[in-house]
């Protein structure tokens, strides 16, 4: 399976981590639209879109704590790209929360029932679903 290249997320977070860049901001960034967002100068909310709003990335991270929240994403690789980003800039990150990750979880964990679904059907794409956990 061929992997999407996100050389471009880290770029990204390159630039919106600069100290010159304002947390409040809104700019084109290879065709992906940016908004940043913020009321304190420690935090921001960052919003990633194509140009028709179809794909879209959803974070914020915290400058003072190096807390990362993942809001929506379009796959893994692109959350995986953002996290090796922040980490390469501020060495250890805690990941606060990862919305998308953890509703996948919550969806399939209502088939691990033995007695009413295919488990061997069910269980390998949950242990792959746990196994892509943002560590």
């Amino acid at each position: 399976m061929k992997t999407k290249k996100c050389n471009w997320l880290a770029r990204l977070i390159d630039r919106i981590t600069k100290k010159e860049q304002p947390n409040n901001d809104y700019f084109e960034y290879y065709n992906h639209l940016v908004t940043l967002q913020s009321g304190t100068r420690d935090f921001v909310d960052v919003y990633i879109s194509d140009r028709d709003y179809c794909n879209q990335i959803n974070f914020s991270f915290d400058y003072w704590t190096y807390d990362l929240a993942f809001f929506s994403y379009n796959d893994y690789d692109e959350r995986d790209a953002i996290i090796k980003a922040f980490r390469k800039f501020y060495g250890e990150i805690d990941i606060k929360c990862d919305g998308p990750w953890e509703e996948a979880v919550k969806e399939y964990e209502q088939y691990l029932d033995p007695e009413e679904y295919d488990q061997d059907k069910v269980r390998p794409e949950y242990d792959a679903i746990m196994a892509r956990k943002a560590a």
